[in-house]
Order: C-alpha cells, then structure tokens, then sequence
C-alpha cells in the first residue's frame, strides 16, 4: 500500500472495521460523514456484493493487497452474484479501491493527530498536494497551506476531497515553523457552489473544489462518538442531535395503494403458539427450514427459529392482535411495497452500528362489515428478526373516520429505499 504509506497501521484499520456494510441503489444513499459508519458501493443493493466489497477493501487496508489483488476480487464478485454495474470493469475497481483505502488511511492519520498529546507537540497542519499533472486548480491553490490543527478550514477540507485526489494533510510542530520560517496563514474566505441532492430535493453548499461528499474530515464522527460517554450516546440519540444518525431527510415517493385481503386470512384469538408459527410457514409452503430470496435477490432462513427466544421458548406472539395478523406479515415479506435497508445505532454500544432490512405493506380487508386499513413491517438483520408490528392506522364506517397513526407508518420508510412495488399507473400489474 506504498501510495497511501509505509505500512498498514491500527488506525486505519480500526476504522474501516467498525463500519457495516449497508446496500444502495446509488451513490447518494449514503453522504458526507454517514460514511463514517457504513460501507457502501454504489448500485450494490444485495448484501452478498456489499459484504464481498467489504471483504477485499478489508485486505487491501489490513494486509496490504494491491489494485491488482483487488481487481481478482472484483471479478469474482461480478461473476458469482452477476452484479450489472456502471463504467468500465478499470474504472470502476479503481474507484472503489483507491476511494475506500485512501479514505481509511486519511482517517487513521487523523485518529493520531487528534491525540491530545500529538496536538500538544504538532499544534499546525500543512496541505501538501500531490503533485498531480492534471490537478484541480483549487487544490494546487492550497497546497502549502499552513494552519492551525484546530481551523474550522479543515472540518470541510481535510484530504481526500475528491474521487481520486491524493493529496495529504502534514503535521507541524513549532520548531518546524523556526527552522523553515514557514509562518501560521488565515484560511482563503469561503467559495461555494450548489449541489442538488437528488434523493431529497435539498440544495446543498459544497466548497469550490471538493467533490459533493467528500466535504468533511475523514473519521471527525467517528472520533466525536470515540470519545462519547454511554450516557451522552443514549441522549444523543434521544434527541437526535447526532448528525450522522441515518439518513436525515429522504424524498420518499407514495406508498403504493393497499392490497385488498379477505378477512378469511385472520387467525383466532386463542390458539396455541404452534398454531399460529405454522400459519405463518405455510404461507412459504415451509414444513422444515428453507432459504427464502426476497425481491431484491437478499436470502434469509425462513423457520420456527423466527419465533423463538435463545432458550427455544416462544416469543410473545399475542402482543395486541399481532397474531391474528400472522400469515399477513409472511406476505409482507413476500410481496412487499418498499424494502429499505438502514443503518441503526446500537444504544448498547457507543459508536456502534447495526443494519437492517425492512419490509412493508399497507392492506385492507372488511372486517365485520367494517373496512379496516392496516400497515405491517417485518425487519430483518444479522440473520435473526429485530422486530415485526401490524396494526390498523385508521378504521372507515361510512363516510366517517377515526383519527389514524400516519406518522408512524412515514417513520417505518427510512433509510435506503432498495425496492418499491410499482401500481398500475406505475406501468407495474
């Protein structure tokens, strides 16, 4: 790894593997420092490609494997999931290699300068470029830049600022200064363009120079949450002041319309447990275990273990009227409207993140001559169900309507949106 430095270091390797891999359809599902906490390729919307990515990022960064190496990897990928990608098989290796180890390798270097002992002795940073023959200007325009460590500058110009920029950030120490009668500059005045984030609609401020994305300190959110006490993460979270909690606002299109079900579908009240698991396996004509591909191609185990505490015991199926809802919530991960993928903090752990998978579809079934409108959701990660909720947002009795829950059902559609259930007018069936 000689372009990024001597040799692999704890840092950089720390970094890239507290991250997890999370699918997307594009390069703007994940943004700016949310790549601190999640690896992403874009267009890779199976976990399989994603975790293959990571895996090969992963060797170059803690072994020292080459492009070369990588791009074996990278062949291997695209053969045994047939992922259809963007660009040339060069470009594209290139891209994902060169992006993701420099990046770890920038982050573990400032993991070091961010150490109050470091700072003590190298209390100024220097901007070095790289000496590129086809620069962009605004870098070559740096270059020599001298500041203090702790310039507000740096937060949104810290290398690498682009795809393919190998410029570097170098500490410096006082004698440094008196030895080279260097002196501490003030920043260049702030020079931005508007960048529209297609997934949002938001018109973003990007620094002239910088490519959208790469306008923020490699690894700044995962130091702040290094340093985060458990009880400071809890309230964090809380209060949502955290900035890299994904994913801010998401343009969300409209859900499909409802599926209408026959009230035949719903289960008794009553029933041993058995009952109802065995309603919800039938539905995969599942007598036994068996690997269930969802819409997107992502397989998962469909088995009794889905309903089973650690000890074999059953969870706790009759949780309001959730088990009269159980072979809807095996269709909703049959036939989904939306599946979105997200990364979620792990309140047990500062730092820390976990992905999820999450199913959803509205239906509505006459119930007693009563049209009831329910909403279920299925979430899946790290081979076992986080959680599954079916509910009835709001009832109808003639023209007539009691208040419903739509702010909860909008709170389920988060994340990356990997799959959507296309109407009619959709051109869909």
């Amino acid at each position: 790894m000689p372009s990024y430095g001597s040799r692999p270091f704890k840092e950089a390797i720390s970094y890239f593997n507290q991250k997890l891999p999370l699918p997307t359809t594009g390069w703007q599902d994940v943004y700016g420092q949310q790549h601190d906490h999640a690896f992403m390729v874009a267009g890779a919307n199976r976990m399989a490609i994603v975790e293959g990515f990571a895996t090969a990022v992963q060797a170059a960064i803690e072994r020292g494997e080459t492009l070369a190496d990588f791009r074996k990897r990278f062949d291997e990928i695209v053969s045994t999931q047939g992922w259809d990608y963007n660009g040339t098989r060069g470009w594209r290796s290139r891209l994902i290699y060169e992006t993701n180890v420099r990046q770890a390798y920038n982050a573990g270097r400032e993991a070091q300068m961010d150490d109050p002992e470091f700072r003590e002795r190298f209390p100024y940073t220097e901007y070095r470029h790289s000496g590129a023959e086809n620069f962009r200007p605004k870098h070559k325009a740096w270059d020599r830049l001298v500041l203090a460590a702790d310039d507000p500058f740096w937060r949104e110009h810290s290398p690498s600022n682009g795809h393919f920029c190998k410029c570097k950030k170098f500490p410096r120490s006082r004698r440094w200064l008196e030895r080279t009668g260097r002196k501490v500059e003030t920043a260049p005045a702030d020079e931005y363009r508007e960048f529209v984030d297609k997934r949002t609609g938001e018109v973003r401020q990007i620094p002239l120079g910088i490519d959208p994305g790469f306008e923020h300190r490699p690894g700044q959110s995962w130091l702040e949450h290094q340093t985060l006490k458990p009880t400071d993460w809890k309230d964090a979270i809380a209060k949502k002041t955290i900035d890299t909690i994904p994913y801010g606002p998401v343009s969300k299109p409209p859900l499909p319309r409802e599926t209408p079900v026959s009230s035949r579908v719903l289960m008794d009240d009553g029933l041993p447990d058995e009952r109802y698991v065995s309603a919800f396996l039938d539905e995969f004509n599942s007598t036994g275990p068996r690997t269930f591909k969802d819409v997107t191609g992502e397989p998962m185990m469909i088995s009794d273990r889905l309903f089973k505490t650690t000890d074999g015991d059953y969870k706790a199926l009759k949780d309001g009227v959730r088990h009269r809802y159980v072979r809807l919530l095996a269709r909703t991960i049959q036939q989904p409207d939306e599946v979105w993928a997200l990364l979620e903090p792990d309140s047990s752990t500062a730092g820390k993140y976990r992905v999820k998978r999450r199913y959803i579809k509205r239906w509505v079934l006459d119930e007693d001559g009563v049209e009831v409108h329910g909403f279920s959701a299925f979430e899946y990660g790290q081979g076992v169900w986080s959680g599954s909720t079916a509910f009835t947002p709001n009832r109808r009795r003639g023209k007539g309507r009691i208040p419903n829950r739509p702010l909860y059902m909008e709170d389920q559609r988060e994340g990356v949106l990997l799959y959507r259930r296309a109407d009619i007018e959709d051109g869909g069936v």
